[in-house]
């Protein structure tokens, strides 16, 4: 037998088998008991509203992922949104003994669940969070993710993007006209050929059912989730996009008939969606940010923040949640320089499954830093920007590459409120705001910069994106 017979024999017998994906997925009822649970529904107006009953459940949906030594989960809430402080104690709860685990978590922003943010309790500036609620809602993840480890199987992920008309589903509230109209979907299945879990990405708010309304429900990614979850017998999981800007359900009546009709129209596009693209493949890799709060309104409530997010100054030495009051105070006597301004640590994600590559933002990114679409290719048959509407200053918009080109894989995936919650993502060229410590009244056409961390925000975090896209893939 030649040297080189013996050689190839040898490394075969001692090659490491190849790496197989493995992946399981669930469902769980995080809907708020309210004959024991007393919570706030968030999203609209400045304080929360009592609900009187749940229309349907609220779930959180999980799809846990395994190759290799890596295991992710993705997490989707049907929530308001969820703090990275809250992101991080649901990571530490479940890697207890400091395993080589990672959490993606989204939350799909219904604007008719329970306050998670402290924006919307009884009254202005007064929490809404119930934190017994809270603390039910991480041990149901943190149980069925245990569970889920139990079942993982070999799977296939295979993908496919295509484009939604968003005409009679999505509008945009706010010139520029740009509607995301990206349709991705990642098909993850058995060796048995049976569904695992469906992803979903679309942009559009879940606020089909408006600011009367007070029943607890998921939205129009309820009834998605549900229609694909009868039609192919795993489960679904909905991920929204760049619903910044603002991208709100296109319908003139705020009724449940709506909600299921837009959630099925999203759902059958999605399963008719082909997906060729396939491969194998898991990598998450983050980076940490740090932004400035420039918000005058938050730095008047800067308590509402100190729940879900670690404050320290500019040099990065850290303040105790105690001085918050402080800070509000001297805010509101005299002002805080650019100096003695707070900053909070927040972070950009990008995660790899297959074909698949997924952007994590947080907060609600407007789909112009997504796409750009300033030259009308995204208006679908609107001007855009309105005669009779307040002028935009276009030329000095924002050139390309936008982010969704620096997404480079077969399945481009742009997830908003990722990890955390920073309010809206707003282009600083068309960041405009009263100079009054309120920004009341809001400027016409500019609603979204009161409920923004501030302009820095932007720069900072599609920077950071721009910096994890051009890595090469582990």
């Amino acid at each position: 037998m030649s040297r080189l017979l013996l050689a190839a024999l040898l490394a075969a017998a001692f090659a490491r088998p190849a790496r197989a994906l493995e992946a399981a997925a669930a469902k769980v009822d995080i809907t708020p008991d309210l004959s024991t649970e007393r919570v706030w529904l968030a999203g609209f107006g400045a304080k929360g509203r009592r609900p009187t009953g749940v229309h349907d459940p609220l779930y959180a949906r999980i799809v846990l992922l395994r190759e290799g030594g890596e295991t992710v989960a993705l997490v989707g809430l049907d929530l308001l949104g969820f703090y990275l402080n809250d992101t991080k104690a649901l990571r530490r709860a479940w890697a207890k003994d400091g395993e080589d685990k990672v959490l993606f978590v989204h939350a799909t922003h219904t604007h008719s669940g329970p306050d998670t943010l402290g924006l919307w309790g009884p009254m202005i500036g007064v929490s809404g969070v119930n934190k017994r609620y809270m603390a039910r809602v991480n041990g149901r993840i943190v149980e069925a993710l245990g569970l889920l480890e139990s079942q993982l199987k070999t799977a296939t992920a295979a993908g496919g993007r295509g484009t939604l008309d968003p005409r009679g589903l999505c509008r945009d509230l706010r010139d520029p006209q740009v509607i995301d109209p990206n349709l991705g979907v990642l098909r993850l299945q058995g060796a048995d050929g049976k569904a695992i879990a469906t992803i979903v990405n679309w942009s559009c708010h879940p606020e089909v059912i408006g600011r009367e309304n007070t029943l607890i429900t998921a939205d129009f990614p309820g009834p998605l989730c549900a229609r694909i979850e009868e039609k192919t017998g795993g489960q679904c999981l909905f991920l929204s996009g760049a619903i910044g800007g603002l991208m709100s359900p296109d319908t003139d009546t705020e009724n449940f008939y709506e909600t299921a009709r837009i959630g099925a129209a999203v759902a059958d596009a999605a399963l008719a969606l082909k997906t060729p693209a396939r491969g194998r493949g898991l990598a998450y890799r983050a980076e940490k940010a740090r932004v400035p709060v420039e918000n005058s309104r938050y730095l008047l409530f800067l308590s509402a923040l100190t729940g879900g997010h670690d404050l320290s100054r500019a040099d990065g030495a850290p303040i105790k949640p105690s001085r918050a009051w402080l800070l509000s105070i001297r805010h509101l006597l005299f002002g805080l320089t650019e100096k003695n301004r707070p900053w909070i640590e927040t972070e950009v994600s990008v995660l790899d499954v297959g074909p698949a590559r997924f952007l994590g933002i947080p907060g609600e990114l407007f789909p112009e830093l997504a796409i750009g679409g300033y030259d009308g290719r995204y208006s679908f048959g609107r001007p855009v920007v309105a005669k009779d509407g307040p002028a935009r200053d276009l030329a000095s918009a924002p050139k390309g590459p936008y982010l969704r080109d620096l997404i480079k894989a077969p399945v481009p995936m742009l997830v908003g409120l990722a990890n955390d919650m920073l309010g809206y993502v707003v282009p600083e060229y068309d960041f405009q705001v009263r100079p009054s410590k309120s920004m009341l009244p809001r400027l016409p056409g500019h609603y979204e910069e009161t409920n923004s961390v501030g302009p820095s925000a932007t720069r900072i975090l599609t920077e950071s994106a721009a910096r994890l896209l051009s890595e090469p893939r582990p």
